[in-house]
């Protein structure tokens, strides 16, 4: 999810415009033959009630609606919502006792991940030219799957640490982008108004820049909550004894299919919670906060960097950007090697980039590991691309159908608002339950990962579209489709890169959990099957190999989308 759609859908937006006085009953009063104050801000209070809370409130009994008929057709696959009660109600104090060792987990996941994005945030403040080193290195923390390492995390951390580790992972890279978009965003005349009252760098940062950040940074913190949620399950997939994802395996085991949905659905309220709460802490904390906060624009760490050196020769450009990729490759191995050494990690688990070397490379049998490897990767890679080509053309379809028909957007973006903050990887055994350990069940579950980002982030750039643009288009005839091929679709392929950067690691973690816990194939089922065998130079060569794609893809997009905002003439 990107915070342009935490943020538009952050509750309460601002206040409408104070009419002009006028006489009581008159065109500005609050309704029609009252001017009573307390009838005006009534009627104010109502308008906003059924803006704000109408459309969600159809939908959520819509969607109930469907969930009922869907089990009556299909009660095998999907209890109705009678059974999911009896089962939560029937089973409650466990379903508590494992919620609670989820929350556990993810809470402090969420601390510690934010807090460690704040702490960076503040170093490239104070110190703006560490900010693109820190930039560089969160991106390949982003493009880390968290099943790929959830397995090293699990052999090296006690308790729920893997569980507590990966929910710290899977908040730290959105709220760290968010922080830094906000410190970005600080008003140059306000910045001028502080240096000319003898203020320092340091003064600048601490009234205006911070307070600059704070919309954005919340944003970004309304989204951790239910990555917090969904890093945790996924580190209790991995083998916790306690919690809801480990609840939610054997359930699906012992084919209670009406509890499984239960603790799904316990999981999806508690997220949702977590997302409303932060939302409206942020309201509180920076009420002159807009509607929208975009951070796509900030995924690439070297834009600023690119635009200084657009005059400069290409030899020039091409060997700065090397260099960059050097130096960002190196503070990796030099901060992998580091936590080892630091920590004292064991040598029988952690690894370092010599034994991975060793294990791919140099070994006598390297020619068949790393066959074994690509092999594995290669089938995981199909899958997800499939689920991935097939979520963003779903999301394309219907963000058409909602450009040419926008009544049908306030009926249907509630719900997708609503979604976005539901941990989907947690419904993973229910869609194997339903579909099999197949390709199909694969393909879904990576689908279903990539639709929601990307149609929140395509469809907010087609509302987009330049004004101008669109009148010129209506002013020559053209109708609705018109402006949709011409103006709306064009003007969105960056947005639609820039979900695709947001997307593509997610359907590679939907494949990853989707082979972990019942395909029997992919790189994920070579992780499961190392830790199971104590291969953990298998285990690592595998985490770094995944880890390697993901950041070579993710740099192929980043090089599209600069390409396409070159083209549009935004870059």
């Amino acid at each position: 999810m990107t915070v342009a759609s935490a943020a538009a859908s952050s509750g309460p937006g601002p206040s409408p415009s104070p009419s002009r006085p006028t006489r009581p009953g008159g065109p500005g009063s609050g309704s029609p033959g009252s001017g009573s104050p307390a009838t005006q801000w009534l009627g104010t209070v109502g308008r906003t009630v059924r803006a704000r809370l109408l459309a969600p409130t159809l939908t959520l009994v819509g969607v109930g609606a469907l969930w009922a008929l869907v089990g009556a057709w299909q009660p095998a696959y999907v209890p109705g919502p009678r059974a999911v009660v009896a089962a939560l109600v029937d089973n409650w104090s466990m379903v508590r006792a494992n919620a609670s060792a989820t929350l556990s987990g993810a809470f402090k996941g969420w601390v510690w991940g934010n807090a460690a994005a704040v702490a960076l945030v503040l170093l490239g403040a104070f110190l703006p030219r560490t900010e693109r080193p820190i930039l560089r290195i969160s991106v390949v923390v982003y493009c880390l799957p968290a099943m790929a390492i959830g397995p090293v995390l699990q052999a090296l951390l006690p308790g729920n640490g893997a569980s507590v580790a990966i929910a710290a992972l899977s908040v730290f890279f959105n709220t760290l982008l968010a922080g830094v978009l906000g410190v970005r965003t600080a008003p140059r005349a306000a910045l001028d108004v502080v240096h000319a009252a003898g203020g320092r760098p340091v003064t600048q940062t601490l009234r205006v820049r911070l307070r600059a950040s704070l919309p954005s940074l919340f944003a970004g913190l309304r989204i951790a909550a239910p990555a917090a949620m969904l890093g945790a399950i996924l580190g209790e997939y991995l083998g916790a004894d306690r919690g809801l994802g480990n609840a939610i395996i054997t359930t699906q085991q012992q084919m209670d299919l009406a509890l499984t949905w239960a603790l799904a659905l316990v999981a999806t309220v508690i997220a949702g919670a977590g997302y409303v709460l932060t939302g409206l802490v942020g309201r509180l904390v920076a009420p002159w906060a807009g509607e929208t906060v975009d951070l796509t624009p900030s995924l690439d760490p070297d834009a600023d960097a690119r635009r200084r050196n657009a005059d400069r020769p290409a030899p020039l450009r091409w060997a700065r950007t090397a260099g960059a990729a050097v130096t960002s490759a190196a503070a990796v191995v030099g901060l992998w090697w580091g936590l080892i050494i630091v920590f004292d990690l064991s040598d029988l688990v952690a690894k370092t980039p010599v034994d991975v070397w060793e294990y791919m490379v140099s070994a006598p049998k390297a020619g068949e590991h790393r066959s074994e490897l690509f092999s594995a990767l290669g089938t995981t890679l199909q899958e997800a691309a499939i689920g991935f080509v097939a979520g963003t053309a779903i999301a394309m379809a219907l963000v058409t159908l909602l450009a040419l028909w926008p009544a049908a957007s306030q009926a249907l973006m509630p719900a997708t608002i609503l979604l976005q903050s539901v941990p989907l990887t947690v419904f993973t055994p229910l869609m194997l339950t339903m579909f099999g350990s197949g390709l199909t069940a694969t393909v879904v579950i990576a689908g279903i990962i990539v639709f929601f980002p990307t149609l929140v982030t395509v469809l907010d750039a087609v509302r987009g579209t330049p004004r101008p643009m669109v009148d010129l288009i209506r002013a020559s005839g053209g109708g609705r489709f018109a402006i949709l091929v011409k103006a709306q679709l064009p003007t969105s392929v960056p947005a639609l890169l820039s979900a695709a950067r947001i997307s593509a690691p997610r359907a590679l973690i939907g494949a990853l959990v989707a082979e972990w816990l019942a395909t029997g194939r992919g790189i994920g089922f070579l992780m499961l099957r190392s830790t199971a065998t104590y291969k953990y130079d298998q285990l690592w060569s595998a985490v770094v190999l995944t880890t390697f794609v993901m950041v070579l893809a993710n740099a192929v997009v980043t090089s599209l989308e600069r390409l396409s905002h070159r083209r549009l003439g935004s870059a």
